[in-house]
């Protein structure tokens, strides 16, 4: 069955009408003569091969005015399947977390970031057992990565590559997250500080004199917090060249601030020179009002280039549907291009209907 086919049993036209009429008469009072230029996404990370059941998921997401989608795998699939809604695909590429990359596990463990308890990532994983992360610093992880990402851009109509997972694991957690994992972190403890393996003790010794094994509170130690961001950022900017050269854009998934990535998974994203960022502003998961989530970008924007997009992420399954439109409104007032939902497949048609009639587009 092709798009026009499901289109026609579905009834789209008439299911636009039944979300529009039901739209409480007062939010959609309020939404109109608003224009926004907005560019808005979804990030996919639920997969099918029903091909029905993933049109019934792009309907929406197209009816509700978003222009692409960024899939986690199943590159192909969803470009197949994007193309009949006119919907742009962006590679949404899992990057230093390798839980799941079997082959780098078993052959090359060796290339896996290691805590200062000296335990590696594969063995002693923190807090899920796919939390297993190659260490940046190694010049052969950053080939295997380069090379699965030039795999990914031989899909021409793939727009661009998005790395997310780009990071160090979280030294702590978001304050809602840590009752999950019956903890709490107060401060940086040693099973959950990243990496300490040879060649980062031996790059940051050769550098600065000084083994990071040995640093009395590695926390406070400016040039070690430094030499770990810059792993990250040399990895990101090496990737951008290659991804550009070839003639695609470039973004990233980034923790919600500047300061809130620092400190929490060590990545220091306003050095990276990307095309746009795309900062996941979850409010509930540090325990802020929706009104955050416009503070938030705005803090992103004053360390940001003024020529680089933001797309500030939305994880609406905590969300009511009128906060989901509330925080799109925040976030475009605030500098914004767009927004980008996760997951879209935990959407009820209450939040899309919002969503639809809060972003009229000029």
């Amino acid at each position: 069955m092709n798009r026009k086919d499901f289109l026609t049993k579905l009834g789209a036209g008439a299911a636009g009408m039944a979300a529009l009429s039901s739209m409480p008469a007062k939010l959609h009072s309020m939404t109109q003569g608003r224009r926004w230029n907005s560019r808005d996404y979804t990030w996919i990370s639920s997969h099918t091969d029903d091909d029905d059941e993933a049109r019934r998921r792009l309907e929406k997401i197209k009816r509700a005015g978003l222009n692409g989608i960024l899939p986690s795998g199943n590159y192909e699939y969803w470009v197949r399947m994007a193309g009949e809604f006119d919907l742009d695909v962006h590679a949404w590429f899992i990057t230093l977390q390798r839980g799941s990359d079997n082959y780098l596990i078993e052959n090359h463990p060796e290339l896996f970031m290691v805590n200062r308890n000296g335990d590696s990532s594969i063995d002693k994983p923190a807090y899920v057992g796919y939390y297993k992360w190659l260490c940046p610093t190694r010049p052969e992880a950053k080939e295997y990565l380069m090379n699965r990402i030039d795999q990914i851009m031989e899909l021409p109509e793939i727009k661009s590559i998005h790395l997310d997972y780009i990071r160090y694991p979280d030294v702590i957690l978001p304050i809602q997250l840590q009752p999950t994992y019956d903890i709490v972190q107060d401060r940086e403890y040693p099973e959950y500080d990243y990496c300490y393996c040879d060649a980062c003790r031996s790059k940051f010794r050769d550098l600065h004199g000084e083994d990071p094994m040995d640093l009395e509170k590695p926390e406070d130690h400016e040039a070690w917090n430094r030499f770990r961001y810059n792993q990250v950022t040399h990895l990101v900017n090496q990737i951008a060249v290659s991804v550009r050269n070839r003639g695609k854009k470039v973004t990233a998934a980034v923790f919600p601030t500047p300061d809130i990535a620092r400190s929490l998974v060590r990545q220091n994203w306003p050095d990276w020179n990307l095309d746009a960022f795309f900062p996941m502003i979850y409010n509930h998961f540090y325990h802020k009002p929706i009104s955050w989530v416009g503070d938030a970008v705005a803090e992103c924007r004053r360390e940001m280039p003024a020529t680089t997009a933001l797309y500030c992420g939305l994880y609406v399954p905590e969300m009511t549907a009128i906060e989901v439109s509330q925080a799109y409104e925040y976030a475009m007032e605030n500098g914004a291009a767009g927004i980008t939902i996760f997951p879209d497949h935990t959407m009820s048609e209450e939040h899309w209907n919002y969503l639809s009639a809060t972003m009229v587009k000029g």
